[in-house]
């Protein structure tokens, strides 16, 4: 994969513009604007009929009409106008702000999902029904932009991870078909050469080995989970024994590991599956570190109802924006650490798929080289000091 391509660019384009509003003279505004004028041009109608009737009475009437009663029938006749228009105004102002904006914004940000857009804000709240459709609204834009953004997530892990199987394939093939072609072209004139060429093949045919087997293992965990059965262990005994079974090849690599742990902690461990976990750290620590030797911290404590296992190295680190995806399947840090024997990238996610069968938690923060920090469940009953 070239080093400029950015798959995250390639499978994410540009958001699209969100698409205008609604015209002020929808439907339904224009049907609530003409109930609001007829309620308003019934009463006003009505005085209008009542004012004229009253007049034709008074000029062919034989009653003559005080003028101060009529004066005030017509003023009683302009309040109830006056009135009426107060409180129709008042119900047209009430049902666009509770009735008419909500549903344009509901308009609004349907029309700008269709177009790819997320972002357009429903904020009316109310606990009437059509309160009740906004918040089901909001749920499920969120709930489609999370879905959205995680299936452009799994789309460039999946790039990213084909890309590295076939980068981690061709790598050591192409060595195994080059030094084999020399063999058989007679190039290895004398013993020293062909031994060489042999040595390297054989060195490639195991990178291709284990990459072959960690992809089998991570497909397994990915696919249908592993399946540890936990049970009561004394973490740091256990952490001990698996450290003392590759002791004599941690000294040969010059890995001096030190301890600081609770001896009384009794976890919820799969003794055989964690050996795996405590193995993929010191194979990274070896594989990615910077200089002749490396110092490990291994700490287990208690935390609530976890014993917390950090595992600290005094290798270079990570940089802090990639804390986050070193745990992804495939996932390096620097793109130039892409040989095979370098790491197929599958150790620390194997790692977080066991740890999580173990109903656990993992994390990584950066504190002078690379801190991992593993959260495993206690045993029932022991989460006291």
């Amino acid at each position: 994969m070239d080093e400029n391509d950015n798959p995250a660019e390639n499978l994410a384009p540009p958001l699209p513009p969100v698409p205008p509003a609604p015209p002020e003279g929808s439907s339904l505004q224009q049907k609530m604007i003409a109930s609001t004028l007829g309620l308003i041009g019934i009463p006003v109608s009505a005085s209008i009929i009542i004012t004229t009737l009253l007049l034709l009475y008074a000029s062919h009437g034989d009653a003559v009409i005080n003028k101060y009663v009529y004066m005030g029938f017509i003023l009683l006749i302009l309040a109830i106008i006056a009135f009426s228009a107060r409180m129709d105004y008042l119900f047209y102002e009430r049902t666009k702000s509770r009735i008419i904006i909500p549903l344009q914004q509901l308009s609004l940000a349907a029309h700008a999902i269709q177009y790819g857009n997320f972002n357009v804000v429903v904020d009316h709240h109310s606990d009437d029904e059509l309160g009740e459709v906004c918040n089901t609204f909001r749920t499920m834009q969120s709930y489609l932009k999370n879905s959205i953004a995680e299936r452009a997530h799994l789309l460039t892990s999946r790039k990213i991870l084909f890309s590295g199987i076939t980068h981690d394939l061709r790598t050591p093939l192409t060595t195994i078909m080059g030094y084999t072609e020399a063999l058989q072209l007679g190039l290895g004139k004398t013993p020293e050469k062909r031994k060489q060429y042999l040595a390297s093949i054989a060195s490639c045919a195991d990178d291709l080995s284990k990459l072959i087997n960690e992809l089998s293992l991570y497909n397994k965990l990915s696919t249908s989970r592993i399946i540890c059965h936990p049970v009561p262990t004394n973490f740091s005994r256990a952490i001990h024994s698996f450290i003392n079974e590759d002791l004599e090849y941690l000294k040969s690599r010059n890995v001096n590991v030190s301890y600081n742990t609770d001896d009384s902690i009794i976890a919820m461990l799969d003794e055989k599956e964690f050996q795996r976990v405590v193995f993929n750290l010191l194979a990274n620590t070896i594989k990615y570190r910077d200089k002749d030797t490396s110092e490990v911290l291994i700490q287990i404590y208690r935390k609530g109802k976890y014993a917390e296992f950090t595992y600290q190295d005094d290798g270079p680190g990570v940089p802090p924006e990639k804390t986050a995806h070193i745990f992804e399947a495939f996932y390096r840090t620097y793109e130039a650490r892409s040989k095979t024997s370098n790491g197929s990238g599958l150790g620390l996610a194997i790692v977080a798929e066991i740890v999580t069968a173990h109903k656990g938690r993992y994390r990584a923060v950066n504190e002078n080289g690379l801190k991992m920090i593993f959260d495993i469940p206690l045993k029932e009953g022991s989460n006291t000091n």
